[in-house]
């Protein structure tokens, strides 16, 4: 009899405890899902989609976790601190709709990730979960509750006529119980017998209960164990056609996924993996998702690289048509104007020839900053052939920064968009440039004029292509391609392709005093560390 009673609770103590199980496995999907977490805690723009992505992807995370679960969940409750998010979908409020109840204020309090609490104006069983990022920033609570009669449901069907099947509260009170077990019985101990019956109880310390069995004691014992024996063994048989279903079903689904991500590798990774399912294979067909996306835009990113690069050199293979023959013509004139005492036009000749040589030099995408800067001195001097005085520039920095590598052709266009743009109005233009470290050991080129400047419309037009491409806004005058070199957004483009969209171009300008153009780029010293090298990713 006390082996049949034993059997019996242990069974209906696992039954709980599985229920218990499965509601805190549907918290855990939720609180901790990143894609729940990133929007809980980035500030809800309609403009930017957020509306979109509250409808069509936070929506179903806990719509799924409340329709697809096995333990008949009540309610599914997000309590956010981020009120610039609507609350709605009857399962996201604000934290203030909980705060002063001493459920959450309790909880709060407590140092706890999480627990389960009672609440009896519900009458359900609510497992409490603070929802926090990686990196410890506390977004909320989640709160998944079972109501009382669904989670103790199970008992009623597991005690004979002659027995009782009861729970009990830290206090000693039935809670619930058939009839028979209704009556307060003073049971403290796990296992007793009192006024002819058997008493037998085991804890459920997640809820800080007691399930207990009462049973008369018979004076003969045959029959019943053997009926006990017979129930017994058909609870076992029944549990495992009901695993095996389960885990058919699972199998079936695990199937499925594989069809999925086999079809989506031979269409070249095109057709996303549909997710139908919270669960763990809901989350590894999303993980999927998430690989086929990076692998598209690795693809891209690799694409555009080699077409900007090709472009930014387009003017100088054409230029390649027997260059010696340019060299030594250009050479000559040099001699003939020097032997004339044209030394002004010699040297012109000579910075000349310095330039079309480093814009012919195919072999390598990088240069140093030292060489960047000869070019655009060599640029200078021609241009103030033109100018005269009143042209001028200067630059200062750190020796150590100067064999420092980056792509080539970025400091001279940017120059010459000063001069072209700054010079019309004003007596005298004067270039600087200026090369520092930053608190992130990166390279900061800073380009200033004392030209015309931009105007508050045209400078915010530039911000917008220059963090986020040109196909936002309509393409300007001042950053296209010309005749005469490549243009700010090419540059612009090359700078997010080779080190990351984080380092595009930055300006500032105030007009008829400056411009002012940021470059910010990764040091590097050995060309080798850039070969088959990824975006760099400062965020």
């Amino acid at each position: 009899m006390k082996s049949n009673m034993d059997q019996t609770i242990s069974i209906l103590k696992s039954g709980l405890e599985g229920k218990l199980n499965l509601v805190e496995s549907v918290s855990h999907n939720i609180s901790y899902n990143t894609q729940l977490q990133n929007f809980l805690s980035e500030p809800f723009v309609i403009e930017n989609g957020s509306m979109d992505q509250y409808i069509q992807s936070i929506k179903p995370i806990v719509y799924y976790g409340l329709q697809y679960n096995q333990v008949d969940i009540s309610s599914i409750m997000i309590y956010m601190n981020n009120h610039s998010i609507p609350e709605g979908f009857g399962s996201f409020n604000y934290d203030t709709a909980a705060k002063g109840k001493d459920w959450y204020d309790s909880f709060m309090k407590s140092n706890k990730r999480s627990y389960w609490i009672f609440i009896p104006e519900e009458g359900a069983y609510s497992f409490l979960q603070k929802i926090v990022t990686m990196e410890g920033e506390f977004l909320g609570v989640s709160r998944v509750s079972i109501l009382k009669k669904d989670l103790f449901v199970t008992l009623n069907d597991s005690s004979a006529d002659t027995s009782g099947v009861y729970i009990k509260d830290a206090s000693g009170l039935i809670i619930y119980g058939k009839r028979q077990a209704l009556v307060n019985k003073p049971v403290a101990d796990e296992q007793m017998e009192w006024k002819g019956s058997l008493y037998i109880q085991s804890p459920i310390d997640r809820l800080n209960l007691q399930v207990g069995m009462s049973q008369r004691i018979p004076r003969s014992l045959g029959s019943y164990q053997l009926l006990t024996m017979a129930g017994f063994i058909a609870a076992i048989i029944l549990s495992i056609l009901m695993f095996y279903q389960v885990l058919k079903m699972t199998f079936v689904k695990i199937k499925a996924s594989m069809r999925a991500m086999d079809h989506s590798i031979r269409t070249g990774f095109s057709e996303m993996v549909p997710v139908e399912r919270n669960d763990e294979i809901g989350v590894i067909s999303e993980k999927f998702n998430t690989l086929l996306v990076q692998i598209n835009r690795l693809v891209t990113d690799m694409v555009k690289r080699e077409t900007i690069h090709k472009d930014a050199q387009l003017k100088a293979l054409q230029a390649q048509i027997n260059p010696h023959f340019i060299y030594n013509t250009i050479n000559l004139f040099s001699a003939k104007t020097e032997l004339a005492g044209l030394y002004d036009v010699s040297e012109a000749f000579a910075d000349f020839g310095q330039m079309l040589r480093y814009n012919m030099n195919g072999q390598s995408e990088f240069a140093t900053v030292k060489q960047e800067i000869d070019h655009v001195e060599s640029y200078i001097r021609l241009q103030q052939m033109k100018y005269g005085e009143r042209l001028q520039f200067q630059w200062s920095g750190s020796s150590s920064l100067l064999q420092m590598l980056m792509i080539r052709f970025i400091l001279q266009p940017i120059v010459e968009n000063s001069i072209t743009h700054g010079i019309s109005k004003r007596d005298q233009l004067l270039i600087s440039l200026d090369i520092n470290l930053n608190d992130q050991n990166e390279m900061v080129i800073v380009i200033t004029d004392n030209g015309t400047g931009i105007s508050e419309g045209k400078l915010y037009v530039l911000h917008e292509l220059f963090q986020h491409g040109q196909d936002v806004v309509p393409p300007l005058s001042t950053v296209q391609q010309t005749g005469n070199g490549i243009g700010l957004s090419n540059i612009n483009n090359r700078l997010r392709l080779f080190y990351g969209e984080a380092y595009s171009i930055k300006m500032e300008s105030v007009e008829d005093l400056f411009t002012r153009t940021i470059l910010t780029i990764p040091c590097q010293l050995e060309k080798e560390a850039y070969d088959n090298a990824e975006p760099h990713d400062r965020r």
